[in-house]
């Protein structure tokens, strides 16, 4: 989304080519918005993850062959920087909007944090743009001698839905998952104070937890208050945001915090976990951050929230004021600005 967003904004004053993976019934080369896209890699039959793996393995030949001024690379998981500063004489932009190698190795059993570590040090990656102060911080110890930029995602104009109205329900909107969005978390706040005062949920979204979860709120008798609704997109999406009266967001980790953001901008309060970068998000006084993984703590908030709709009223509406400190025009000027920065510097006389 960013990468679009962001890149859309750019293309009528430069020229922006965008280098990603295959995916099935994907088209080779497609322009979108202005933005060129083009896809590297292949797919190998019964290998899930071959799109992915060629991908990486195919970027520097087409780096290397393609013209250009400038390389952004994303921060690509699992193993982070992908080397593209060798592949060019050009500045080269890393953009980071995940960090999460603890995860990726559990999952792989592989060391990536080590052989990001090893990129690190050689020291050619010396410009990188992070989406949060806490996240400025990891990368400038990683990488003492670079300019890290903060610039954080953002949100359109369609996301400030009008009218904002009381709402019917409390909402999850994202993956269904639970070591990172902490749905366990949530249906475990859910058994105390929030079936005590009836909140409804509902979860809104798609993943693989999905099937484990629906026993789980089975077993605690909570059929009653929650309900899952599946994947939501566009005017669903907006719609089931406008028709809930607060967002919550339990993740145990969050890199941003886009979900909450959304929930803002919608005019809604927000209850989350005190966590690295969504602090920096949702926070007082348009949000109610909870003390990390207190489900206890959680519910009574919410449920207190819920039973307070005035209160409600006045927490939304000073979140709806600072969404709007996010806007995607806003971010694309940012982004726009540092690239011509570093491209000028690297350019200037020695």
């Amino acid at each position: 989304m960013r990468t679009f967003e962001v890149n859309r904004r750019l293309a009528g004053r430069h020229e922006v080519k965008v280098f990603t993976s295959v995916y099935k019934h994907s088209l080779r080369s497609v322009e979108r918005a202005g933005v060129h896209y083009r896809r590297l890699g292949f797919r190998v039959p019964g290998v899930g993850s071959s799109p992915h793996l060629t991908f990486l393995v195919s970027q520097g030949l087409a780096i290397s062959r393609t013209p250009h001024d400038l390389v952004v690379e994303e921060f690509t998981p699992p193993v982070g920087f992908c080397g593209l500063p060798w592949w060019t004489r050009a500045p080269v932009i890393s953009i980071v909007q995940w960090n999460f190698f603890e995860q990726w190795e559990k999952r792989y059993r592989l060391p990536f944090s080590k052989w990001m570590t090893q990129l690190a040090k050689t020291g050619r990656y010396r410009h990188v743009i992070v989406q949060s102060e806490s996240m400025a911080r990891e990368f400038k110890s990683l990488l003492p001698n670079a300019t890290i930029c903060t610039i954080p995602p953002g949100i359109d104009d369609y996301a400030f839905i009008e009218p904002v109205v009381q709402g019917e329900y409390v909402l999850f909107l994202g993956r269904i998952d639970t070591q990172h969005k902490g749905l366990d978390l949530l249906i475990e706040a859910w058994s105390s104070h929030c079936r005590a005062a009836k909140v409804p949920l509902v979860i809104a979204g798609a993943g693989p937890a999905i099937e484990a979860l629906r026993d789980e709120v089975r077993q605690r008798q909570l059929e009653g208050l929650i309900r899952f609704i599946g994947r939501v997109e566009g005017t669903a999406k907006m719609r089931v945001l406008q028709n809930s009266r607060i967002v919550v967001v339990p993740s145990r980790y969050e890199t941003f915090g886009l979900a909450a953001l959304e929930g803002m901008a919608a005019g809604k309060p927000v209850v989350c976990f005190n966590i690295d970068h969504l602090s920096e998000v949702a926070a007082a006084p348009w949000a109610v951050s909870i003390p990390a993984f207190d489900t206890q703590a959680f519910g009574r908030a919410v449920a207190q929230l819920w039973e307070n709709p005035a209160k409600c009223s006045a927490i939304g509406t000073a979140a709806r004021e600072r969404a709007r400190c996010y806007h995607w025009d806003q971010v694309a000027q940012k982004q726009e600005d540092f690239y011509l920065q570093v491209y000028h510097s690297s350019h200037a006389p020695a």
